[in-house]
């Protein structure tokens, strides 16, 4: 396993380089994290060895990175840092500017889970991880492996809130099925879940049987129809791919190509806002995409050199006009059904020399894409998701922690147990899938 030394105070230095001049807001921000209200478990952490698992976005309202406030609590020492993919600082390194005593453990590639060995230097595990909103997207996945493994140690977890970008109204696509859990999804959820990052913690824990000793920090002041630019809060880019606070919308909709012939512009200025192939029309598809009024988004057709070949692509770029109208799958869906009816055999799905299609990972499903072989329609391919999704609904109510109402009201500021647990922490299943964000 990787070790990287690395400095705490160095955070400082590189979390006011990543974020450059604070936003002017005479109002100050709506809402704090999680981190900012720490001192409802400084008498868990007093006296402690922290490990602290995060990543350079972990910032708080005013810009102090996660480690700076553990670090400066009472009798705390941070023994060690864990860091999801990319990295601590988003390069995929894991690397810190400058060496110190605390080190830190890559928790991709190598290894997803802290070893024994790890869980050793630390008393209490704290998780701050900015998420997205979508499934595949990998740093929940890391939080659930590092409580799995916090289970078996007896070692305690305290989650720091953060928002979710795209609100926490939002519930769209297919719940995952069991036979295609991988890194990009771990538990039966939709690919959009509407969620924090801390209520996924309380649901992974209760309703999918981890059984950690868990806390969760909330939010104070937000509420499930913000979206970001509605908390005040600084953005820090979480991954490569995910350069601002609008694009998370756009990645559930078009990461949900990944696996096909399709391109969604990785590479380029306009990456997740695109659907392109050497071979599509994107006028047509464009005017045949319009004239269905999906809700909240429109299309215009685009086209773009690849980066790695300079051939130009060509199809539809997506603008999202109302967040809360928008729905992410149902949208990626009627664009691969009017592709199809378009352009036939010409849409494929990569075959794996082994193992399952990329495409089935993704969505958690095979369903879709044997749909789409088979000509379905975009409103049967959709109407198969909603009984599991109904279940869901049912399971993720208990482990919501803020009011589905207009932002002005206030959001839960109490430390929250976790839900009622079953018996056994579910297995692990074989890795080797990268987040879509590249």
């Amino acid at each position: 396993m990787r070790r990287v030394p690395a400095v705490l105070p160095a955070v400082a230095w590189f979390v006011a380089v990543a974020l450059g001049p604070a936003p002017a807001d005479a109002r100050g921000p709506a809402v704090r994290t999680g981190s900012e209200g720490l001192s409802s478990v400084a008498g868990l952490l007093a006296g402690r060895r922290v490990g602290l698992v995060t990543h350079h976005a972990a910032v708080s309202s005013d810009g102090r990175h996660v480690a700076q406030i553990v670090a400066a609590l009472p009798g705390v020492r941070v023994t060690a840092l864990f860091t999801p993919e990319h990295g601590f600082d988003g390069s995929g390194t894991g690397r810190l500017p400058l060496p110190s005593r605390a080190p830190v453990f890559s928790l991709f590639g190598r290894r997803y889970q802290p070893s024994r060995a790890m869980l050793s230097r630390v008393d209490v595990l704290v998780v701050d991880l900015q998420d997205v909103g979508v499934r595949p997207y990998t740093y929940a996945s890391t939080m659930a492996l590092v409580m799995q493994a916090a289970r078996v140690s007896g070692t305690p977890v305290v989650v720091l809130d953060r928002p979710n970008p795209m609100g926490g109204v939002v519930v769209d696509g297919p719940v995952l099925e069991p036979a295609f859990r991988s890194f990009i999804g771990l538990y039966p959820i939709p690919y959009v879940h509407g969620m924090t990052i801390g209520e996924l913690a309380r649901l992974y824990n209760g309703a999918f049987g981890i059984g950690a000793d868990l806390r969760v920090v909330p939010l104070q002041g937000w509420s499930r129809r913000m979206r970001w630019a509605d908390t005040g809060l600084p953005w820090v880019n979480p991954s490569p791919g995910v350069q601002s606070a609008d694009i998370p919308s756009y990645y559930a909709a078009t990461g949900a190509v990944d696996g096909t012939n399709l391109w969604n512009g990785v590479g380029t200025d306009d990456r997740f806002r695109v659907v392109l192939a050497p071979w599509l029309d994107g006028a047509v598809l464009a005017r045949r995409l319009n004239g269905l009024g999906l809700p909240g988004v429109r299309f215009s057709p685009i086209a773009l050199p690849h980066p790695r070949t300079g051939r130009l692509w060509s199809g539809v770029q997506l603008h999202v006009t109302d967040q809360a109208a928008f729905r992410p799958l149902q949208t990626t869906v009627h664009v691969l059904v009017e592709i199809r009816r378009l352009h036939g055999d010409q849409l494929a799905f990569r075959r794996p020399r082994r193992g399952q299609y990329l495409f089935d990972r993704v969505w958690g499903t095979s369903q879709m894409r044997r749909d789409l072989l088979r000509g379905r329609s975009a409103a049967e391919i959709i109407a198969r998701w909603q009984p599991g999704l109904a279940r869901f609904a049912r399971l993720r109510e208990r482990a919501l922690l803020y009011p589905d109402t207009p932002f002005a009201e206030e959001a839960a500021t109490a430390v929250t147990p976790a839900l009622p647990l079953p018996a056994g922490p579910p297995g692990v299943p074989a890795f080797g899938d990268r987040g879509m964000d590249e």
